[in-house]
């Protein structure tokens, strides 16, 4: 167990104006916990500084040492490769068991030659996850993860992934708009509120 993760009044200010605003946040270890609030108000600043991509004022510890999996707004799939070779490059070598299990779980199985331009939005959007599920990691940060998914298949995949959240116990923090998603997938609901307080 490696600990939980704990922002103590944590700021970040963009051309004057503050985006968030003396947080205090701990993200329990083993737990799954959604960000919550409109769009503009902090959410994906806030988990670029616990990825250590931004800078703020106050602290973060508890990320010392990880090794985060990640899914951006943006899919983010290298255009020259298939999606199996996407994987493989973020995976490294003897990882094809991760790979092809990542790829069944999110359906993608008899896509995985294809390149990304020949891929829906949607799958894209799990191309991505899969990445993310084959990589492992100790925690897991998603930034709008359900993006582009129907409602049947964003019920489906999200579905799986919280089973298989739950079965390892790893630590998952993941961005959304939906109230709903969030109560069905999360342990803990953080709402960010206007100028990026809880």
């Amino acid at each position: 167990m490696r600990g939980d993760i704990v922002l103590e009044g944590v700021s970040k200010t963009y051309e004057g104006k503050p985006v968030l605003r003396d947080l205090s946040l701990r993200f329990e270890e083993g737990k799954v916990t959604a960000i919550m609030g409109p769009s503009g108000l902090g959410k994906t600043t806030l988990l670029k500084i616990l990825l250590g991509l931004e800078s703020c004022e106050g602290s973060v510890t508890g990320m010392e040492g990880r090794r985060p999996a990640v899914v951006f707004q943006e899919s983010r799939l290298l255009p020259w490769l298939s999606l199996k070779q996407n994987l493989e490059l973020v995976c490294g070598p003897g990882k094809d068991r991760e790979i092809a299990d990542a790829l069944a779980l999110m359906e993608l199985t008899d896509a995985a030659d294809k390149k990304p331009a020949e891929l829906s939005g949607g799958m894209q959007r799990r191309g991505a996850l899969a990445r993310a599920i084959a990589y492992g990691g100790d925690i897991l940060v998603l930034d709008e993860p359900f993006t582009g998914l129907d409602e049947d298949l964003k019920e489906r995949i999200a579905g799986k992934l919280s089973r298989q959240w739950r079965e390892s116990g790893q630590t998952v923090l993941f961005v959304t708009h939906d109230s709903t998603e969030a109560k069905a997938y999360a342990d803990t609901i953080v709402k960010l509120n206007e100028g990026g307080s809880l």
